[in-house]
């Protein structure tokens, strides 16, 4: 069983790293070319694109999320790690272990809990065919991005729960997985 899940995390985390970042990366870069764009054009030529805005905003803010599925998966996300790193040198190591399993198991359930009620809003969106505020882009793609990035994040945290949890019995799992990443 444990050469399955590796497998399938391997896979996952391969989409994710290097096809869902990217993707990522390149709506943000074009978001960003596109306000400088229109910047330009409002400043030297005095017109816009009426869905210019919205076509910006909701691009960063989906290609956003979307990365967050990739730092959640690396564990780079950011942490607040003071009192985890005051127990472990108190040595209190298997309780670090129990709440980093807990709190993977929590932000599992956080970002499913999402994710599945994200679906009635995207058919709603769908089927009142809902614009955004310059009423020519559709709000579902935007929505079901989010969808998306929240369900990626639940399944990551579901393979991490593992890890967490076989780490507190002794067990070494996704040797190959990142164990920590970014500290503030």
């Amino acid at each position: 069983m444990d050469f399955v899940l590796d497998r399938t995390y391997r896979v996952l985390f391969f989409l994710l790293d290097k096809v869902i970042g990217y993707v990522a990366i390149i709506v943000m870069f074009a978001a960003t070319a596109l306000a400088i764009f229109e910047v330009v054009r409002r400043y030297i030529f005095g017109v816009v694109f009426p869905w210019g805005q919205d076509a910006v905003t909701y691009g960063l803010v989906a290609s956003v999320f979307l990365y967050f599925a990739v730092t959640q998966a690396r564990r780079s996300h950011l942490r607040v790690s003071f009192a985890m790193e005051m127990l472990e040198k108190a040595g209190h190591e298997r309780l670090v272990m129990a709440i980093r399993a807990m709190l993977s198991a929590l932000s599992a359930l956080l970002y499913g809990g999402i994710a599945w009620w994200a679906w009635p809003t995207i058919e709603r969106s769908m089927l009142m065919e809902r614009t955004t505020q310059s009423m020519v882009i559709l709000i579902w793609p935007f929505q079901m991005a989010l969808l998306v990035a929240f369900a990626l994040m639940a399944i990551i945290c579901l393979f991490q729960l593992y890890q967490d949890i076989c780490a507190m019995f002794g067990k070494k799992v996704f040797e190959w997985a990142p164990e920590e990443g970014i500290e503030i």
